[in-house]
């Protein structure tokens, strides 16, 4: 009777065990269940962040190449129209020269009719020439809708697009299309981007664009179109009265070239010819002299933003040598390269590296770092499934209530590697601007952590 008492109040006792046993099953597998769904939604999200700081750095480094092709662009139409005032200026030369050829000629009557024709042809040129440079200099480089001032505008649009506003709503697009719950920004660089780059604002800085687009000429219109030839048919006033004999002949001078003013808003081009002769100086012992005796070929235009034409400035391609013919061609030039005045709206201010704010200015980067995060209850963990009741149910803490991810992109400069091998350095005129990730710094981590908390 005793044992069997003894066995009954046993009863029940490996139950409670069971409900032990199964209370710390049901919460382990809770705990399982939601860290793993952490983990997986962490390591999305990272993927997600990693994934936006690329991107943003990539649009950023598109837009310093932007401005490279700009910058390309903006010489370029310099150089165009640089040309299309030698073009000009040698249109009226050989104008000039053909016309005043031709009454030179008489003592050829068989080469009258060709000079005349030639004449002819060189005036037509000459109007053709001038009708296609006024329009080509207006749609180039009239001020404020030429082809350059767009492009140097449009740089300064694309900057504000690739400050931390704009990269954050990159960083943003990228990763909602990675999940619709997630929600990514560019921490602010205190002005850092803003300093990387600036715009040119002086005449020291234009006249460093002015020496590139110069660089860039080519060699018929950088000049200078120099030739000299003696005439062996023309002796000069020394003949036979010195002893060198290149006096003994009168010369053909020919002078001209292209050049920006110093105050860089004119581009002027002259080409001038004349025949010159030796005098002798002096009554008795005076030496032989050179003088010009005849012009016969001049032309002179020009491209500038003005009312009345200031004249030639300086001494374009040693034209000075011929003084009568600079002269005539000088009385004879037209604003604008034919064009008329406000043609031409000077040396752009373009966009270049602000390499006395840069840390490394031989390969300055620039980083964005983005922060990505989504809400508690978008983690799909048994509490947020809302998943257990009482002591079953788990409460996640998360900074600020939300999961957070960080990474760091950066645009750097190197050249392609098919590119010929050579050391280049970071400017804003070749296009190789790259993007990549980078190991968030110590002070990084720390602000993305006071933000997050």
């Amino acid at each position: 009777m005793r044992a069997t008492q003894s066995i009954a109040s046993q009863r029940g006792q490996a139950l409670v065990l069971a409900l032990v046993l199964l209370f710390a099953a049901l919460l382990g597998l809770f705990v399982l269940f939601s860290s793993g769904q952490v983990v997986t939604t962490k390591q999305r999200l990272v993927n997600a962040a990693d994934a936006a700081a690329y991107s943003a750095a990539l649009w950023r480094a598109r837009v310093l190449n932007f401005h490279a092709y700009a910058n390309r662009a903006i010489v370029a139409q310099e150089v165009a129209v640089a040309q299309a005032v030698t073009l000009v200026s040698w249109a009226k030369y050989f104008e000039r020269f053909t016309g005043n050829a031709a009454p030179l000629a008489a003592a050829w009557p068989a080469a009258q009719p060709v000079l005349a024709a030639a004449a002819s042809m060189a005036r037509n040129a000459r109007e053709l020439t001038e009708a296609a440079a006024a329009e080509e200099v207006r749609l180039r480089a009239a001020p404020s809708v030429g082809y350059k001032s767009l492009l140097a505008r449009s740089q300064e649009a694309l900057q504000r697009a690739a400050d931390s506003f704009g990269l954050g709503a990159v960083a943003n697009e990228v990763v909602r299309a990675n999940d619709p719950a997630f929600f990514a920004f560019a921490l602010g660089d205190a002005s850092a981007f803003a300093g990387f780059t600036r715009r040119h604002a002086s005449d020291d800085d234009r006249a460093r664009l002015r020496d590139v687009v110069v660089d860039s000429l080519d060699r018929f219109v950088k000049g200078p179109r120099r030739d000299d030839l003696r005439l062996l048919l023309l002796p000069s006033s020394c003949f036979g009265r010195t002893t060198n004999v290149d006096r003994w002949f009168r010369w053909w001078r020919k002078r001209g070239g292209t050049e920006m003013a110093p105050d860089l808003e004119r581009w002027q081009a002259v080409d001038t010819g004349s025949i010159h002769n030796w005098r002798k100086s002096g009554f008795l012992f005076g030496s032989c002299r050179q003088r010009e005796w005849l012009p016969v070929g001049w032309g002179a235009a020009e491209a500038f933003d003005g009312v009345e034409s200031p004249g030639l400035l300086g001494d374009t391609g040693g034209t000075r040598d011929n003084g009568l013919a600079t002269a005539l061609a000088e009385s004879e030039m037209a604003a604008g390269a034919g064009a008329g005045p406000g043609s031409y709206s000077g040396i752009e201010r373009v966009r270049e590296l602000n390499h006395g704010a840069l840390d490394d200015p031989l390969f300055p980067v620039s980083q964005v770092v983005v922060l990505a995060r989504t809400e508690a209850g978008d983690v799909r963990t048994a509490n947020a499934l809302d998943v257990g009741i009482g002591r079953l149910r788990l409460f996640e803490a998360f900074a600020g209530n939300r999961l957070w991810a960080m990474a760091v992109g950066e645009a750097y400069f190197r050249r392609p590697p098919a590119a010929p091998e050579r050391i280049e350095y970071a400017s804003l005129y070749s296009p190789y601007w790259q993007a990549r990730l980078a190991e968030p710094s110590a002070a990084q981590r720390a602000a993305a952590q006071r933000y997050a908390n």
